[in-house]
């Protein structure tokens, strides 16, 4: 399988693949002489099928940048399977992805305080959902200081060509191949399934972040809890510490205390269901 997986990266110039050649190619053309080609990698499904298909396109691609927020000065703010799925996809691909770490921690941004107004002296803490700092100071940040080093550059995003909105506000010097390819999101899927490159928390999680990120569904969140008690304790310590609360309808506490009753109730109904069912066992074999 891994031969074959290779002979889709090797010799493709030219290769016009399932979707058949972007409509905007002797644009591409004309600017590769002039500017860097940047892919920008989440590590989710549709910027991975982007960079996988423009390889296997022969596509020019001078450096692939991951942008790793950091929880803390020195861990990474993705669940720990993310970067063995980089590690991975680097030796599929035969590159190196370059990862920029962000500006300041999320712990650092956490612990920043107010300078001014009502909240002068108090820390940002927890951000709201609409609006949030993290996503300035941590992802933003870092990315205008590191693409800066590029000068002038044509940027690939992985906007999927179902996602009408976000492609409606491209910049100038972005591109969004698969819009052009006219691959939607579950043609991502599909693509790195056939290629048995499919990001393994998507077995987990429907979308994939920041683990603290209170953006996330409940479903996620009693992921998180479930699979990754370490990173819920850290939350947890947060949470003491936030002036706001994690999410606009409670703590992390709330939800803590929550999903442990939700625990308590399946137990209780697999209990009674196991019971049940050793009853109709028996009178089954009595009959």
């Amino acid at each position: 399988k891994h031969r074959k997986n290779k002979r889709r990266l090797d010799g493709v110039k030219g290769h016009t693949g399932k979707h058949g050649l972007i409509p905007s190619i002797a644009k591409f053309t004309l600017e590769m002489g002039r500017m860097k080609h940047i892919v920008s990698l989440s590590g989710g499904k549709d910027s991975t099928a982007m960079l996988i298909k423009m390889i296997e396109m022969g596509m020019v691609i001078d450096d692939i940048v991951f942008i790793n927020v950091m929880a803390t000065p020195t861990m990474g703010a993705e669940f720990p399977e993310m970067y063995d799925y980089l590690d991975k996809l680097e030796g599929y691909i035969g590159r190196k992805i370059t990862r920029v770490p962000s500006v300041i921690s999320f712990d650092e941004g956490f612990h920043q305080t107010y300078k001014k107004g009502a909240r002068k002296g108090v820390i940002y803490g927890y951000p709201f959902t609409i609006g949030a700092w993290c996503n300035d100071r941590l992802k933003l940040r870092a990315i205008e200081k590191h693409y800066k080093t590029y000068g002038e550059h044509i940027r690939y995003l992985g906007i999927a060509a179902d996602e009408t909105k976000r492609l409606n506000h491209l910049t100038p010097n972005c591109r969004a191949p698969l819009a052009d390819w006219r691959m939607t999101e579950q043609d991502c899927i599909n693509f790195l399934q056939e290629r048995d490159m499919m990001n393994p928390l998507y077995k987990k999680f429907k979308r994939l972040g920041c683990f603290f990120c209170p953006k996330q569904s409940l479903s996620s969140l009693r992921t998180v809890r479930h699979d990754y008690p370490e990173l819920w304790k850290m939350m947890m310590q947060w949470d003491v510490e936030s002036p706001r609360t994690f999410r606009p309808d409670g703590t992390v506490h709330d939800l803590d205390r929550r999903f442990a009753l939700e625990d308590q109730q399946i137990t209780i109904w697999s209990y009674m269901e196991e019971v049940q069912t050793g009853s109709d066992t028996g009178k089954t074999e009595a009959a």
